[in-house]
């Protein structure tokens, strides 16, 4: 089983852009073997969707200092190696990650869209940028679902 995981809070405008797409994918035809979980602010939520995956895409706001909107996608690996890459979530997602691994949960593949958030203050709206960019952040997140 394959799954697509949305971190975030969408009452802090940027920072529920993993919510938003998420909830965005239930408008595409998607293949049978994927599933899609809105997991809130992440933490616990996160470790028990874990656990049902071979493949896992997880998407979240993150600051690399990058304009709003930019976005990589990137092995935990690779974030453990960039300075600031904490969300905002009561526990990071690495933390989450390696806990994970030390229960014996842990998927085959984990890829991780970092995406820049231009304004996480309060607001149910998405920054300008953000919201400019949704459809890009959208088809660039099906195509690699696709990919898994």
């Amino acid at each position: 089983m394959k799954g697509v995981i949305g971190i975030g809070n969408i009452l802090k405008r940027d920072d529920g852009i993993g919510i938003r797409l998420v909830k965005e994918l239930e408008n595409r035809s998607l293949p049978s073997d994927i599933r899609i979980i809105d997991a809130d602010t992440g933490g616990l939520k996160v470790l028990h969707a874990l656990k049902d995956f071979d493949k896992v895409i997880v998407i979240d706001a993150v600051k690399l200092g990058r304009e709003p909107g930019e976005f990589s996608f990137f092995s935990p690996e690779e974030v453990r190696s960039l300075a600031e890459t904490k969300s905002s979530h009561e526990i990071d997602l690495l933390e989450i990650l390696e806990l994970s691994k030390q229960l014996g949960r842990t998927p085959e593949e984990i890829v991780i869209m970092g995406i820049e958030p231009g304004d996480t203050s309060f607001g149910e709206d998405l920054s300008p940028e953000l919201e400019e960019r949704f459809s890009e952040l959208s088809d660039r997140l099906y195509e690699k679902i696709e990919e898994l």
